[in-house]
């Protein structure tokens, strides 16, 4: 839950500031505290079930870890300095006092494997929200210990944490800049990636008769190169949907409200607004890209040598 004042940055935020977050990227962030933006994607089964057996996992890191467990029933948010954050749960431990927990749930055993190293470490985003509950700690001093109480496939993980001095400071010197650019309405560029891509259709609908030349950009070689990427992964759909998507979303940070661009080697990129009626479907408005890539006008390396690095 972030802070509805949008004074302080909640832990689920912040890794944003570093790149970490699979949600939101900082420019999502500086449109959301600057403009308003809505970034929350909407809620899913897998986030439902979490939540609703979040009770459960909290009673059994009691019994594991013979520690006091205080659930957050309120959703009580609690605010230190520019940094905040909505626990799941206060623990309490006679020989280390008062604690922080984190509970996760993971389904999918690919996912744990990838993302949480197979148990060896919490994803970076989960480690950066966990430090910064500690840093909140009760509003007024910070806590020296917290566990992130992880429920994968039926058993209960633990991964006990301990303050990462040098992360808290990167913290609290991120949050200071943060709120520097916010102060100053200063929103940056998108990033490009994928997870910008609800926001980015929102607010860049291409304008019939909008044109860029990009064959002086200082990336003008590589957005040539990656439109040719975008052609091939477009036509390898089935192997290649995650890259295609990546590329397309950097072009459409790339173009903003352009309806077309050339790049070097005659290559042009256009976008158009595509407005679904609603029928059998709900009504949907977005911009599709496509790419026109001359069959003789340069020579390149194949696609196989570009996406070996070669």
């Amino acid at each position: 839950m972030p802070d509805p004042t949008k004074q302080t940055l909640s832990a689920t935020q912040t890794p944003a500031l570093f790149g970490a977050s699979p949600y939101i990227t900082r420019w999502m962030l500086l449109r959301h505290f600057i403009h308003g933006d809505p970034i929350d994607g909407p809620e899913h089964n897998r986030m439902d079930w979490g939540k609703r057996m979040q009770p459960l996992l909290l009673a059994q890191a009691a019994e594991d870890l013979h520690v006091e467990v205080h659930p957050n029933a309120e959703d009580t948010y609690v605010r230190r300095g520019l940094l905040g954050c909505t626990r799941d749960a206060e623990v309490y431990c006679p020989d280390r006092g008062h604690g922080v927990l984190e509970a996760k749930v993971v389904f999918d055993y690919a996912v744990w494997m990838r993302d949480w190293a197979g148990g060896k470490a919490p994803p970076k985003h989960v480690e950066i929200q966990t430090q910064q509950q500690m840093m909140v700690g009760d509003g007024a001093r910070p806590f020296t210990w917290g566990v992130i109480a992880v429920w994968v496939g039926g058993e209960m993980k633990y991964f006990e944490r301990k303050p990462i001095d040098e992360l808290w400071v990167e913290i609290n010197a991120a949050a200071v800049i943060f709120f520097n650019d916010v102060s100053a309405r200063r929103e940056g560029d998108p990033f490009g990636e994928p997870v910008e891509m609800p926001l980015l259709s929102r607010l860049f609908a291409p304008k019939p008769g909008v044109f860029l030349d990009l064959t002086s950009h200082p990336k003008a070689a590589e957005l040539a190169s990656k439109a040719q990427l975008l052609n091939y992964h477009r036509e390898q759909r089935a192997a290649h949907d995650r890259s295609e998507k990546s590329l397309k979303a950097l072009f459409k940070a790339t173009l903003g409200d352009a309806e077309e661009a050339v790049l070097l080697h005659g290559i042009r990129v256009k976008q158009k607004q595509i407005n679904k009626v609603a029928y059998s479907v709900k009504a949907s408005s977005y911009s599709q890209l496509d790419v026109d890539i001359p069959e003789t006008s340069w020579a390149s390396p194949p696609v196989s040598n570009i996406l070996a690095g070669g």
